[in-house]
């Protein structure tokens, strides 16, 4: 019987099944441990990177939807690559673990899905919502289902699973697609050049395709696919990211009125375009709401935008828009007295709630709990 370092040249596995199960002879050879290590480092490099990459986007500033959602993905990606990998270097590894990444595969198709809807429609200034509750509560209760009934008890059943979660991962990958397809306008610059924001949009769900295609198709290749198609998507996906932020600068629109001042008239214009979608569209309530996307509903450009703010208001853009959502809280504490700080904060266009109380405070010159006592103590005087 070979040892656990020995390889079979016909299934190129470390134990013989593939040959076994066939009915042939394994031929066995050891292969150089220089490149079973190499093997493995660029394999376990992706969940490792991954799972660095998901804690950077969960502790993003400003937060949004579609970062933690971006986040978990990659969480939950890495997870199954760790187990893919460890998997194929060491058959014995512990059940536990083996069911550990399946079950990680229930979320890889929803998460994909949550992220491409959440950033589309932050892109639109349309709220986030709460379905993604539903979404990820589906997963978790079969995940749950699943601890009740533990692959080590129900290995044959869990082994037919797969199949199940590999179609379920499908269902979530065709609506993104779907989704993408419907909003594949936005993914340009001007109608010519793809956005930035697009490239990585677009290398994510790419990369949870190929990812997909690799786990399936594994009885006709081989286990450790998987992992490196992550790997490799990963860095991929990236590198393309950071080489067209690098190539896009704004130097262009910045030198185009460098040098110009907008006349009276054409300021007093852009401010009321800039009244008209503040106060009447509401679009400071969009927690994602960017200088180039208040421009772009305003038909004005970022460098008009920036100028009128700074020369006529004296403002910046921040500054601008945490004014809109501070006087919207300001009525909704006063108004609704029962909601807590949290759903003011959300309601309010706010990422965190911390980020509300230092932008309330620094705006009102006092905390929203105080504001809304001494509210609540005003009122109470005038009904006396």
């Amino acid at each position: 019987m070979p040892d656990a370092g020995t390889w079979c040249i016909s299934c190129t596995s470390i134990r013989p099944r593939l040959c076994l199960y066939l009915g042939s002879t394994p031929t066995y050879t050891t292969r150089p441990m220089i490149a079973r290590q190499l093997l493995f480092l660029f394999s376990a490099l992706g969940a490792i990177n991954g799972i660095f990459l998901a804690i950077y986007f969960f502790s993003r500033r400003p937060r949004c939807l579609a970062d933690c959602m971006l986040g978990a993905l990659l969480l939950a990606v890495g997870v199954r690559t760790a187990k893919s990998a460890f998997l194929y270097f060491n058959p014995a590894i512990a059940i536990e673990f083996r069911q550990l990444g399946l079950s990680a595969c229930l979320l890889i198709g929803p998460l994909t899905y949550l992220y491409v809807r959440a950033f589309l429609a932050g892109r639109a200034q349309l709220p986030a919502g709460q379905q993604w509750r539903w979404h990820l509560g589906l997963s978790f209760l079969i995940i749950g289902i699943g601890v009740a009934f533990p692959y080590s008890a129900y290995r044959s059943v869990w082994n037919l699973s797969s199949h199940a979660i590999h179609v379920f991962w499908l269902g979530y990958l065709l609506a993104s697609a779907r989704l993408l397809w419907h909003s594949r306008r936005t993914w340009w610059n001007d109608g010519q050049r793809m956005a930035t924001s697009s490239v990585l949009l677009l290398s994510v769900f790419a990369g949870s395709c190929v990812m997909l295609a690799a786990y399936t198709s594994t009885p006709f290749t081989s286990y450790i696919v998987g992992a490196l198609s992550f790997t490799f998507s990963l860095h991929v996906a990236f590198m393309l990211f950071l080489l067209r932020k690098e190539s896009l600068t704004p130097a262009e629109p910045k030198q185009k009125y460098q040098h110009s001042r907008l006349a009276q008239d054409d300021a007093l214009a852009v401010l009321a375009a800039l009244e008209q979608q503040m106060s009447g569209q509401q679009s400071y309530l969009n927690p994602n709401l960017t200088l180039a996307q208040l421009a772009k509903r305003a038909g004005c450009t970022q460098a008009q935008v920036s100028q009128v703010l700074n020369d006529k208001l004296g403002k910046s853009f921040t500054t601008y828009v945490n004014e809109y959502r501070i006087a919207e809280a300001k009525q909704v504490l006063t108004g609704e007295p029962q909601l807590n700080m949290d759903i003011v904060a959300e309601r309010c266009g706010f990422n965190s709630s911390s980020t509300f109380y230092s932008t309330f405070k620094k705006v009102a010159g006092q905390t929203p709990a105080s504001f809304r006592a001494q509210s609540s103590q005003a009122a109470g005087a005038i009904s006396a």
